[in-house]
């Protein structure tokens, strides 16, 4: 916090607000500097940035582009991967196959197509074969549904 109130109970509560720091003005500039730089470092040093989005047993790394279920590493090809990243995004939700392809595949559904329902397989026999709970339903006549029944 960078502030004119420097009384110890302000900085108290600038603390118990959730302030790393606190400086009262007015202030040196390098002092400034000064405790940016440590902050910086600190939080380079603790915070390792941790890009996942989980449900049940199956783990998805965005940043590493890898996906786990029961702690088995699973080969996803690019599309599979997107596809996976956006069924875990919209889990609890039924997805028309329309809306499926504008977002992952950037086009236009076209009736006569069934590449949605192609890729879906192929998802579905890579992350729910060999397990009890499934995670990836068809709802007839409305699309697909990511999450446990």
């Amino acid at each position: 916090m960078l502030t004119a109130l420097g009384t110890t109970d302000d900085k108290l509560a600038g603390f118990d607000a959730g302030a790393d720091d606190y400086l009262v003005k007015p202030f040196e500039f390098r002092e400034l500097l000064a405790r940016v730089k440590v902050l910086f470092k600190r939080a380079h040093l603790t915070h390792e940035t941790v890009n996942r989005i989980i449900y049940a047993d199956l783990e998805l790394d965005l940043d590493s582009k890898i996906a786990r279920r029961g702690g088995a590493v699973i080969n996803l090809t690019a599309k599979e991967f997107a596809l996976l990243e956006y069924f875990m995004r919209n889990k609890g939700r039924v997805m028309s196959r329309p809306d499926i392809a504008e977002k992952v595949w950037d086009i236009n559904y076209e009736f006569d197509t069934n590449v949605v329902d192609v890729y879906v397989n192929f998802l579905r026999k890579k992350i729910d074969r060999g397990f009890d709970k499934k995670l990836l339903h068809t709802r007839i006549g409305l699309g697909y549904f990511f999450g446990e029944t």
